[in-house]
């Protein structure tokens, strides 16, 4: 009730005036918010009318979910010609599964089967398919047999898989002609798509053992049909190869032949003329037989050199972007434990390849901690320079930062480019790159950049500007939930419409959700999660609140309260806690941690008895878990060497016992310290906070990122 007037407030404080200035800003869409209305009232009857009227009048996004709701309301007769229009107007997959769901209900399985019919049964939502299938099953169509054995062999397998499999098993037991044969003692006695069908079931369910055993026989069916394998059906014989034997030599000798049989036979297909489809399946077929026959070298353990040559023969036989990525990412990760030089030969020859750039960043990463821990410096800088326009805008702004410090600490050599000049290129480009925070504060503070404007030109740029699509009907959207008091449908929707959303719209929902926080909490966290999804994904200039929205002071009473009772700053524990639990006061951990400074249960009673606070304290209160937090940490600084702030924050973390086992080397700054780090998430979160205590600084305190790093990093 606080949301709905808030609301109501944030746009008029007269009811009829409210309503005709919204009519009049929505036009023909006021007819879908004023049906939400009424089903909000109980009326359903006004809203089948409004929703009606919707269809006809509002624009096509608008329409069309109008037309869906239709499908849920009214009687059978109703939902059932609701469901006809809408599958006859669209005729998309969503449509047809939105109407399939409604059919089915109804036991209309003949008009399922038939609306269905041409859909592509490897591309298709799950659940569309399923309902065919079982519309199929239901109806004892002599086409289930051979869909179902498409839909097993042409997409990876999934629990929805299993349930419908079950059902059609019991199906087929209860047929006087197959009983016999599915009880059957002996797999080899089973139909051919049942073996084949009930090998992947067994991949899926990691009865590796079992199904390494099966094999043969399933390579045996497909030879005896004078076919290929699946290429499915072939990635499970990898797996089930993998795990299902110690025998890796083997197995890997195996998936060669494989797959330079794959291979010769494509050569034979392209010398006849053949089509160059059936060319390239065989070499995809080729791909997934030397994927896995270098995977299978690498854990036999003393083959790693015919393992990059089996990898690189993969990576030469797809033309699938995805498939590339996959096997050059298992490639450089396995080279991480052979040889740089290794490393550096392979991204020469292939990082112009890469298709999706962020898949690398975590193999960067690592790459970056062996580099530096090694002070293999001119490795790292040659490294940037080979990767800049190759890798993620994150990764290579990363590199060009570390490069920048690696040069301005005397180590390592340009191409005859002067080193202070160079690292005044490096941190230019982390600052006019898109950029983590992080890297970007640590550049303004390199470069001593202090000026308000400057720096705030700064925050507010990200890189190059993308080419951007604006779907202006999706924001009539989100602005009629916003304008109509309906705060619980923006956040879902956002994450529908996000990438076709402009930044107005994109701040606007944020901007809202954070007002309805004011009244419930969780409106708060998802305004925040706004904010900086889209802050994250965009590339070119953003506007200033952007940056307002994504560094909140919620709970800013509390915050204010435990930073005077424990002397710590404010900035930093607005980074702490929004690094925690993104200001989510309910939010819990796998290991057990809860609330906003995502403190573990044994911690918390520790503090709550320092304290003195009653035994029946709750965890999850705002001001009790940003007050057991806050003398938390305030301890870890009193108990880390030279009271340093960034050695509590990383204890805080990954424990105080590590952090006291990273010795940082008496010449090495902070910065390139944080970088060897052996804990990822550690490096990562040392990353984000320093990123967002400086923000917070600057936001609200004056405080430029510079001085907030090199707080920091003393």
């Amino acid at each position: 009730m606080l949301v709905a007037f808030l609301c109501f407030t944030l746009f008029s404080s007269c009811k009829d005036s409210r309503a005709s200035s919204l009519k009049k800003q929505f036009g023909g869409n006021d007819a879908y918010f004023m049906a939400l209305k009424a089903l909000e009232q109980n009326d359903e009857k006004n809203a089948i009318r409004l929703f009606k009227e919707s269809t006809k009048k509002s624009n096509p996004k608008i329409a069309r979910l109008s037309a869906e709701n239709l499908t849920l309301l009214g009687n059978v007769t109703e939902r059932n010609r609701a469901a006809k229009i809408l599958e006859t107007k669209y005729g998309d997959d969503q449509a047809l599964l939105t109407s399939a769901k409604i059919f089915f209900g109804q036991n209309e399985f003949s008009h399922i089967i038939s609306s269905t019919s041409k859909i592509n049964l490897k591309t298709a939502p799950e659940k569309l398919v399923e309902l065919r299938l079982k519309s199929l099953l239901k109806k004892k169509d002599a086409r289930l047999k051979n869909e179902l054995f498409e839909w097993f062999t042409s997409r990876p397998l999934t629990q929805t898989h299993i349930t419908f499999y079950d059902e059609y098993l019991k199906a087929l037991s209860n047929s006087s002609k197959t009983e016999n044969i599915l009880n059957s003692a002996k797999t080899q006695d089973l139909p051919e798509d049942i073996q084949i069908m009930n090998f992947r079931i067994l991949v899926f369910n990691r009865n590796y053992a079992t199904a390494f055993n099966e094999i043969q026989n399933i390579l045996n069916l497909y030879k005896n049909q004078n076919s290929q394998p699946h290429y499915q059906i072939l990635s499970d014989i990898g797996k089930a190869s993998l795990y299902g034997t110690g025998d890796f030599k083997t197995s890997a000798q195996y998936f060669e032949s494989l797959a330079s049989d794959f291979v010769l036979q494509a050569r034979k297909l392209l010398s006849q003329a053949e089509t160059q489809d059936s060319a390239q399946n065989l070499y995809e077929l080729a791909y997934c037989a030397y994927f896995y026959a270098a995977r299978l070298y690498d854990r036999a353990g003393r083959f790693q050199e015919k393992a990059v040559q089996r990898f690189k023969s993969a990576l030469d036989c797809t033309t699938d972007s995805e498939r590339f990525d996959n096997a050059l990412w298992y490639l450089l990760n396995m080279q991480l434990r052979m040889s740089t030089d290794e490393i550096i030969s392979t991204l020469k020859k292939y990082c112009d390849r890469i298709y999706n750039r962020a898949w690398f960043d975590d193999f960067f990463d690592n790459f970056s901690v062996l580099l530096l821990r090694h002070e293999k410096w001119q490795d790292f800088y040659n490294v940037w320079k080979l990767i800049d326009s190759r890798a993620s805008e994150e990764t290579a702004c990363k590199y060009a930062y570390i490069s920048g410090r690696i040069l301005e600490e005397g180590y390592g050599e340009t191409d005859g480019t002067p080193k202070t000049k160079e690292a005044v290129a490096a941190y230019t480009r982390v600052l006019s790159g898109n950029s983590s925070l992080y890297y970007k504060v640590c550049a303004i503070e390199r470069m001593n950049i202090v000026d308000k404007t400057y720096v705030t030109d700064i925050l507010c740029s990200g890189g190059t500007e993308k080419t951007f699509t604006e779907d202006k009907n999706s924001q009539v959207l989100l602005a009629g939930y916003a304008a109509y008091g309906f705060p619980q449908k923006i956040y879902p929707q956002w994450l529908k419409d996000r990438t076709v959303l402009s930044m107005d719209a994109n701040i606007q929902a944020s901007r809202f959700l954070n007002e309805c926080g004011k009244f419930d909490s969780s409106y708060s966290v998802q305004s925040l999660r706004v904010a900086a999804r889209t802050k994250t994904s965009w590339s070119g200039k953003i506007p200033y609140e952007l940056l307002e929205l994504n560094f909140p002071r919620f709970y800013s009473n509390f915050v204010e309260a435990a930073c005077a009772e424990n002397k710590i700053s404010e900035p930093v524990l607005y980074a702490l806690i929004r690094s925690e639990s993104f200001f989510d006061a309910k939010a819990g951990s796998s290991a057990g941690a809860r609330g906003l400074t995502q403190l573990m249960p044994s911690t918390a009673a520790d503090e709550a008895r320092k304290l003195k606070l009653p035994a029946d304290y709750n965890i999850l209160d705002p001001q009790t878990n940003i007050r057991l937090g806050s003398h938390y940490f305030a301890n870890l600084i009193e108990r880390s060497e030279n009271k340093s702030i960034l050695s509590a924050l990383f204890a805080y973390n990954a424990g105080l016992t590590n952090v006291r086992r990273w010795k940082r080397p008496p010449k090495m700054s902070m910065d390139l310290f944080l970088e060897t780090l052996p804990f990822q998430e550690t490096r990562e979160y040392g990353r984000k906070l320093v990123g967002a205590a400086a923000m917070y600084g600057f936001l609200y305190y004056e405080i430029t990122p510079a001085q907030t790093v090199r707080e920091l990093f003393k």
